[in-house]
Protein backbone atom coordinates (compact mmCIF):
# COMPACT_ATOMS: atom_id res chain seq x y z
CA UNK A 1 0.00 0.00 0.00
CA UNK A 2 3.16 2.38 0.31
CA UNK A 3 3.63 2.75 -2.72
CA UNK A 4 0.22 3.47 -3.52
CA UNK A 5 0.03 6.15 -1.12
CA UNK A 6 3.12 7.92 -2.09
CA UNK A 7 1.56 7.57 -6.00
CA UNK A 8 -0.81 10.13 -5.11
CA UNK A 9 0.83 13.16 -5.13
CA UNK A 10 -0.99 15.31 -3.07
CA UNK A 11 -0.63 13.28 0.03
CA UNK A 12 2.83 12.49 -0.76
CA UNK A 13 4.09 16.11 -0.61
CA UNK A 14 2.24 17.55 2.11
CA UNK A 15 -1.53 16.83 2.46
CA UNK A 16 -3.19 14.14 4.13
CA UNK A 17 -7.22 13.46 4.46
CA UNK A 18 -7.17 13.96 8.74
CA UNK A 19 -8.97 10.56 9.41
CA UNK A 20 -7.96 8.81 6.80
CA UNK A 21 -3.79 8.58 6.91
CA UNK A 22 -2.39 6.09 9.70
CA UNK A 23 0.65 7.64 11.42
CA UNK A 24 2.93 5.15 10.26
CA UNK A 25 1.94 6.17 6.25
CA UNK A 26 2.24 10.19 7.64
CA UNK A 27 6.02 9.32 8.56
CA UNK A 28 6.50 6.80 5.12
CA UNK A 29 5.30 9.80 3.28
CA UNK A 30 7.04 12.43 4.97
CA UNK A 31 10.27 10.57 4.71
CA UNK A 32 9.63 10.10 0.60
CA UNK A 33 8.80 14.04 0.30
CA UNK A 34 12.16 14.57 1.91
CA UNK A 35 13.97 12.44 -0.25
CA UNK A 36 12.03 14.00 -3.23
CA UNK A 37 13.10 17.70 -1.59
CA UNK A 38 16.95 16.16 -1.71
CA UNK A 39 16.77 15.42 -5.24
CA UNK A 40 15.17 18.38 -5.90
CA UNK A 41 17.54 21.11 -3.79
CA UNK A 42 20.55 19.90 -5.88
CA UNK A 43 19.26 21.52 -9.48
CA UNK A 44 16.74 23.79 -7.94
CA UNK A 45 19.17 25.40 -4.59
CA UNK A 46 16.50 27.10 -1.55
CA UNK A 47 18.00 28.05 1.61
CA UNK A 48 16.95 26.64 5.18
CA UNK A 49 14.61 30.22 5.67
CA UNK A 50 12.56 29.14 2.29
CA UNK A 51 12.27 25.92 3.49
CA UNK A 52 11.16 27.16 6.57
CA UNK A 53 9.06 29.68 4.94
CA UNK A 54 7.11 26.37 2.86
CA UNK A 55 6.61 24.60 6.66
CA UNK A 56 5.04 27.55 7.57
CA UNK A 57 2.62 27.58 4.76
CA UNK A 58 4.14 31.07 3.05
CA UNK A 59 5.64 30.55 -0.15
CA UNK A 60 9.17 32.25 -0.26
CA UNK A 61 9.86 35.11 -2.69
CA UNK A 62 13.39 33.63 -3.58
CA UNK A 63 14.09 32.87 -7.50
CA UNK A 64 14.44 28.45 -6.96
CA UNK A 65 11.22 28.08 -4.76
CA UNK A 66 9.24 27.91 -7.56
CA UNK A 67 11.12 25.42 -9.35
CA UNK A 68 11.60 23.21 -6.19
CA UNK A 69 8.61 23.27 -5.53
CA UNK A 70 7.24 22.29 -9.30
CA UNK A 71 10.07 20.05 -9.31
CA UNK A 72 8.57 17.68 -6.33
CA UNK A 73 5.17 17.96 -7.92
CA UNK A 74 6.46 16.83 -10.84
CA UNK A 75 8.05 13.73 -8.80
CA UNK A 76 5.05 13.11 -6.89
CA UNK A 77 2.87 12.98 -10.21
CA UNK A 78 1.11 15.74 -8.84
CA UNK A 79 2.30 18.11 -12.10
CA UNK A 80 2.33 16.29 -15.41
CA UNK A 81 5.47 16.69 -17.79
CA UNK A 82 3.97 20.26 -19.34
CA UNK A 83 3.80 22.10 -15.71
CA UNK A 84 0.41 22.24 -15.24
CA UNK A 85 -1.69 20.35 -12.65
CA UNK A 86 -2.93 16.68 -13.41
CA UNK A 87 -5.95 16.75 -10.53
CA UNK A 88 -7.92 13.97 -12.23
CA UNK A 89 -4.74 11.61 -12.43
CA UNK A 90 -4.42 12.31 -8.71
CA UNK A 91 -8.03 11.82 -7.98
CA UNK A 92 -7.77 8.52 -9.77
CA UNK A 93 -4.91 7.69 -7.51
CA UNK A 94 -6.85 8.87 -4.74
CA UNK A 95 -9.20 6.02 -5.59
CA UNK A 96 -6.68 3.43 -5.23
CA UNK A 97 -6.19 4.14 -1.92
CA UNK A 98 -9.39 5.78 -0.14
CA UNK A 99 -12.75 4.00 -0.65
CA UNK A 100 -15.07 6.15 1.59
CA UNK A 101 -17.22 8.11 -0.51
CA UNK A 102 -17.31 10.59 1.47
CA UNK A 103 -13.31 11.43 1.61
CA UNK A 104 -13.04 10.80 -2.12
CA UNK A 105 -15.73 13.62 -2.41
CA UNK A 106 -13.26 15.66 0.09
CA UNK A 107 -10.62 14.99 -2.14
CA UNK A 108 -12.53 15.68 -5.63
CA UNK A 109 -13.54 19.32 -4.34
CA UNK A 110 -10.32 20.18 -3.04
CA UNK A 111 -8.33 19.16 -6.42
CA UNK A 112 -11.27 20.78 -8.57
CA UNK A 113 -11.17 24.34 -6.14
CA UNK A 114 -7.12 24.42 -7.40
CA UNK A 115 -7.43 23.09 -11.14
CA UNK A 116 -7.96 27.22 -12.14
CA UNK A 117 -4.12 27.30 -11.38
CA UNK A 118 -3.87 25.68 -15.24
CA UNK A 119 -6.08 28.64 -16.09
CA UNK A 120 -3.69 31.39 -15.06
CA UNK A 121 -1.03 32.85 -17.59
CA UNK A 122 2.62 32.27 -16.57
CA UNK A 123 5.88 33.43 -18.22
CA UNK A 124 8.02 30.26 -18.07
CA UNK A 125 5.78 28.03 -20.13
CA UNK A 126 6.08 24.07 -19.40
CA UNK A 127 9.04 24.47 -16.89
CA UNK A 128 5.72 24.93 -14.28
CA UNK A 129 7.77 27.35 -11.81
CA UNK A 130 5.28 29.92 -11.67
CA UNK A 131 2.42 27.36 -11.33
CA UNK A 132 4.01 25.51 -8.75
CA UNK A 133 3.97 28.77 -6.60
CA UNK A 134 0.17 29.22 -7.74
CA UNK A 135 -0.85 26.07 -6.98
CA UNK A 136 1.01 25.27 -3.70
CA UNK A 137 -0.72 28.73 -2.57
CA UNK A 138 -3.88 27.24 -3.66
CA UNK A 139 -3.29 24.04 -1.71
CA UNK A 140 -2.78 26.67 0.91
CA UNK A 141 -5.68 28.52 1.23
CA UNK A 142 -8.09 25.84 0.99
CA UNK A 143 -6.58 22.83 2.72
CA UNK A 144 -9.13 23.34 6.02
CA UNK A 145 -12.25 23.97 3.96
CA UNK A 146 -12.08 19.85 3.13
CA UNK A 147 -10.87 19.02 6.37
CA UNK A 148 -7.14 18.46 5.68
CA UNK A 149 -4.37 18.68 7.34
CA UNK A 150 -0.74 19.82 5.79
CA UNK A 151 1.87 18.81 7.27
CA UNK A 152 4.87 19.31 5.73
Amino acid sequence: MFKTVISFGIFAAFLTYAQAISDEQQAQIQAKFVEFGSECIKNHPVSFEDLTSLRQKVFPESGNAGCFTACIFNKIGLFDDKGTLSHTTALESAKKVFEDKEELKSIEEFLTACAKVNEEAVSDGEKGCERAKLAYKCYVDNYEKFNFDLNF
